[in-house]
């Protein structure tokens, strides 16, 4: 009976340990996240991204599929591109594109609602 009770104990620290671990790299991942796509993002679009956070949203996506393409930050929950871009009165560069995203063609950056 005494034989089990080390292994016993082995499996639930390292199952505690396993919990702690995986919570510490979401943590870390989060903040890498956000610290990209606040660093990445175009002059243009800093104060959109900024009211956009501060209405609540999150980021949830940072990322650039090819050096051809634009870089992207992914929100959520969803908001609306048009009511940010007339509320801030942004101005060219920055556009609404076909897609519904806020885009800014100098950059090639993009601020997508579509988590």
């Amino acid at each position: 009976m005494l034989e089990g009770i080390p292994l016993l104990v082995t499996v639930i620290a390292g199952a505690i340990a396993l919990v702690l671990v995986v919570r510490w790299r979401s943590r870390d991942f989060a903040a890498n996240r956000d610290e990209l796509a606040h660093d990445n993002v175009c002059e243009h679009l800093k104060p959109a991204l900024e009211h956009i956070l501060a209405r609540g949203c999150r980021i949830t996506r940072v990322g650039q599929k090819h050096p051809d393409l634009p870089l992207e930050i992914h929100v959520a929950p969803p908001f609306d591109p048009r009511a940010v871009y007339d509320e801030l009165k942004l101005a060219e560069p920055v556009f609404v594109s076909d897609r519904n995203v806020l885009y800014c063609k100098e950059d090639f950056c993009e601020l997508d609602p579509k988590a």
